[in-house]
């Protein structure tokens, strides 16, 4: 860490840098000195080598005051994305909140799947368990980019996660419809029947064996919402739910894309077996960790 190395006045922007960083680092951070570093240009509204150019630069008391705060605040584990208020997903900036999912990376294979595998035209997609809005969202822009303009709704049974990727989409320019469904719910008529139909469903939904959330790390298992997470016992309740559904919504030829835990795969390839889908695929992470499952129904 180049400001370790370097005698900075104590009050300097280097300073702070490196007193931060061994802060984090005490308090178990995993990155401790990258996102001191990432804060600091945050509270700077600078970009990193912007920030290095002014490392022996003395920081004003209100800005001091603000990164310290979030430095101590970030030793109790709250996630440096809520600290933040923003991750990035798919080369794009996407706000994060307390009460819903943070994107991460592994996800971005959910959605260049589905890139892969979308035709030449607009088509009818429903991204499911939406929270941010990052697939939807991420999924709609790159698809603008390559000239093809779809139809993209986001639903959630979550109030709160809707009006943040309303809020995703507003910033994004992104033109996507916001449903708020239990799953398929907002998507049937009075009468029970399917009242929509798309051409692809894609879903991150909650897959985290209820024994199995205490164990993961403090980061999430104290910050972010359980409803998120928790996919009951056997963590395969959602996917009961909506791969039975899922055939009465897709059109002939549909594809349904799901993100799952590293050790669920045998057992939604056997649900979506059951219920027709066929070529189904399986897809690794960066880390060569099962993440994503697709199949059509024909």
């Amino acid at each position: 860490m180049y400001e370790d190395k370097i005698q900075f006045d104590e009050n300097s922007i280097g300073a702070l840098i490196a007193k931060g960083g061994k802060i984090l680092s005490d308090a178990g951070i995993e990155n401790a000195k990258a996102e001191a570093r990432l804060l600091m240009a945050e509270y700077r509204n600078e970009d990193i080598a912007t920030l290095y150019a002014h490392l022996p630069d003395l920081l004003d008391d209100f800005t001091a005051m603000r990164y310290m705060k979030a430095i101590k605040k970030r030793t109790t584990h709250y996630p440096f994305q809520y600290i933040l208020g923003y991750t990035y997903f798919m080369d794009h900036k996407f706000k994060c909140r307390e009460k819903v999912l943070i994107p991460r990376f592994d996800t971005e294979t959910l959605v260049f799947h589905a890139l892969e595998n979308s035709p030449a035209k607009g088509i009818d997609v429903l991204d499911m368990c939406t929270g941010s809005g990052c697939i939807g969202i991420g999924y709609y822009l790159w698809r603008m980019k390559e000239g093809y303009k779809d139809n993209v709704t986001l639903s959630d049974i979550s109030e709160f996660a809707l009006s943040l990727a309303e809020e995703n989409a507003s910033d994004l320019d992104a033109e996507v419809e916001i449903v708020e469904s239990d799953l398929f719910a907002a998507f049937r008529n009075e009468a029970g029947e399917a009242a929509r139909s798309f051409d692809m469903i894609l879903s991150n939904p909650p897959y985290i064996r209820t024994k199995d959330i205490n164990n993961l790390i403090k980061d999430i298992r104290d910050y972010e919402p359980r409803l998120a997470l928790d996919g009951s016992l056997d963590g395969l309740a959602f996917y009961r739910r909506i791969i039975s559904e899922a055939p009465e919504f897709l059109n002939e030829g549909g594809r349904l894309i799901l993100e799952i835990g590293s050790e669920e795969y045998m057992d939604v390839q056997d649900m979506m077996l059951e219920q027709g889908f066929k070529e189904i695929k399986r897809l690794t992470d960066m880390s060569g960790l099962d993440r994503v499952v697709s199949g059509i129904l024909y």
